[in-house]
């Protein structure tokens, strides 16, 4: 966005110039603060005369956090009343928008608790029907999102790389690379959403024949490592270990347990991520180990990364979707369900065990075979 600005401007054109950078914003033509843009709005918001500080005022809550905190400040204090008024209506229509998100995010606890109380009063048995009509419902639903924002995907990936592909490479249009590179991002991250959602909704199919259970775990760490290694993390500070006995047999869908044992490696690395530095890890262990019952087998994966709250364990332990960690650069939430799905389909248990900053510990129990089967 280019806007030809001067300080010695007529006041009218200073008010043109703060209408075309809040037109902007509203449009969506600008969304992230560059640098140019921070200054223009400073500039704007410490204008001489009060009309162009009230337009950016009107429209506080289009901004960034980066430069919000001092531009709303300035204007909340302004001299002039009517700018004062509007930057302080502003900031309550923000403030009010991060407390709606705040009760979005507080729906997963309340779920968690309700679903405890209904154990209580009327028993396992009728909260694992009702779980089950009310998953039949969501199911239904979530198909039919997932079919409509395929069919728009299916149009905006062509035009954006495409967009990202045509400009020309000896003009100087950083900004517009910059654009379109997020497009193609958040398209993508929208795609594997759409996948997700699929996987955790498609009614499972589970064929079972007998398999070698170090081999297939020795897979699913390797896709893990490759999963980890796709987001950029340099993995050779974390040591993982896997102790399983040769010769252990199970009867399972081999791609399913690969599947769901890598996202939960891939989730024990991520757990020795820097907020800060995505391609980096702390020095920690995963280890992971085999258990034989007489009728079923335990396996633990353990590490002692950040561990995770007692909030979030209560989540987790919904079984329902949460909501994108943006701490992890493709997340879509759907990970920790889907796996449950895929265990649960065995016959078998997920839980978790952790303290922060302690570590994790992560179980599985399968059974060794299904009624009337034998694995070997």
């Amino acid at each position: 966005m280019q806007i030809r600005f001067d300080e010695s401007m007529h006041w009218r054109e200073r008010l043109k110039v703060a209408e075309e950078v809040v037109g902007a914003f509203r449009a969506g033509r600008v969304v992230e603060c560059t640098p140019p843009i921070q200054k223009l709005l400073r500039q704007l918001a410490t204008d001489e005369n009060w009309r162009v500080r009230k337009v950016i005022a009107n429209d506080l809550a289009l901004i960034e956090d980066e430069v919000f905190d001092e531009i709303s400040a300035r204007l909340c204090s302004d001299l002039n009343g009517f700018v004062k008024q509007a930057a302080k209506r502003s900031y309550a229509r923000r403030r009010k928008r991060h407390c709606d998100l705040a009760k979005q995010e507080s729906v997963q606890k309340r779920f968690s608790k309700r679903l405890a109380r209904l154990r209580d009063k009327y028993g396992n048995d009728a909260v694992e029907e009702t779980l089950a009509l009310s998953d039949a419902r969501y199911n239904l639903l979530a198909g039919s999102v997932a079919h409509d924002v395929r069919s728009i995907l299916t149009h905006l990936q062509p035009a954006a790389a495409a967009l990202a592909g045509g400009i020309d490479s000896q003009t100087d249009t950083t900004i517009f690379r910059r654009k379109a590179q997020r497009v193609i991002k958040g398209l993508a991250l929208m795609e594997q959403c759409v996948k997700d959602l699929e996987l955790y909704t498609q009614p499972l199919a589970v064929e079972r024949h007998p398999e070698d259970l170090a081999e297939v775990l020795a897979v699913a760490c390797e896709m893990a490592r490759k999963n980890i290694e796709e987001l950029g993390y340099n993995l050779h500070m974390v040591t993982l270990r896997l102790e399983v006995a040769d010769g252990l047999r199970l009867r399972m869908s081999r791609h399913l347990i690969i599947l769901a044992v890598a996202n939960l490696v891939k989730n024990a690395y991520e757990a020795f991520s820097f907020t800060d530095k995505h391609n980096h890890l702390r020095r920690g262990e995963i280890v992971i180990r085999s258990r034989s019952r007489e009728d079923t087998v335990e396996i633990t994966i353990r590490d002692n990364g950040m561990g995770i709250s007692r909030e979030d364990l209560d989540e987790l332990r919904t079984l329902v979707p949460r909501r994108r960690n943006k701490a992890k650069p493709k997340s879509t939430g759907f990970g920790v369900p889907i796996t449950h799905r895929y265990i649960e389909a065995h016959g078998g248990t997920l839980d978790y065990d952790s303290v922060e900053d302690v570590g994790t510990t992560v179980r599985i129990t399968l059974p060794r075979t299904t009624q009337g089967e034998n694995c070997e």
